[in-house]
């Protein structure tokens, strides 16, 4: 059984993992904690002593074994099967999520498209057959879904994380400006572009200030 991680070292290893996939991605074999740092805003030092915390080393001069390094972490933070996803909204952000490549590098396979439209019912999105949401709870029973996206208008998110709560979806992400109101038991994130946007504006204008200063 896997010791419980605390939610920042366990976002900081989710940025490692994805900056190593991707480098692998670009021909990689071995990645320095300086490189993790840059493409991650993380204190070098800091990505050390997570790494020494998970048991995982490298070596002087060399860096991180970025395979290595890879399994280890997914293995930490419990991705080494792949999971199925239940997505709920067919409009142009959902086809856009469903019809992505990099899910599945990631483990994560958007299994089911649902909507509350009945004309996008039956079509396709990326290689998924749109179903109408009624389908959710027998859906997500038999393909053993247990995470869940809303890509729907807000004005449909907390009736859509209503559906998935009652289906047995227990880590919703909401791509939605909506908080959502659902049992402590289920893992809610937010997916808000806006949040980061703002940090950026942040950063710019302090960056602006102090060459300003």
């Amino acid at each position: 059984m896997r010791s419980t991680l605390q939610p920042g070292l366990t976002n900081r290893l989710t940025k490692y993992l994805r900056t190593t996939q991707q480098l692998i991605e670009e021909g990689r074999d071995a990645v320095s904690s300086k490189e993790l740092g840059d493409y991650t805003g993380i204190n070098p030092v800091q990505v050390r002593r997570d790494l020494n915390a998970i048991g995982f080393s490298g070596t002087r001069g060399v860096g991180y074994q970025a395979y290595d390094l890879v399994e280890s972490v997914r293995a930490i933070l419990g991705l080494r099967q792949t999971y199925n996803i239940a997505l709920v909204g067919a409009g142009n952000l959902g086809s856009a999520i469903a019809s992505s490549a990099i899910l599945p590098k990631r483990g994560f396979v958007i299994h089911d498209v649902f909507d509350n439209d009945t004309d996008k019912a039956g079509r396709m999105v990326g290689n998924i057959v749109v179903k109408h949401v009624d389908e959710l709870n027998k859906s997500v029973e038999e393909a053993d879904e247990i995470i869940g996206i809303i890509a729907t208008p807000s004005a449909s998110a907390q009736e859509v994380a209503e559906r998935m709560v009652d289906a047995g979806i227990q880590v919703i992400l909401n791509y939605t400006d909506v908080l959502l109101h659902v049992p402590p038991q289920v893992d809610v994130h937010r997916i808000d572009p806006t949040a980061q946007l703002m940090h950026t504006l942040y950063y710019l204008t302090q960056v602006g200030g102090e060459a300003a200063s």
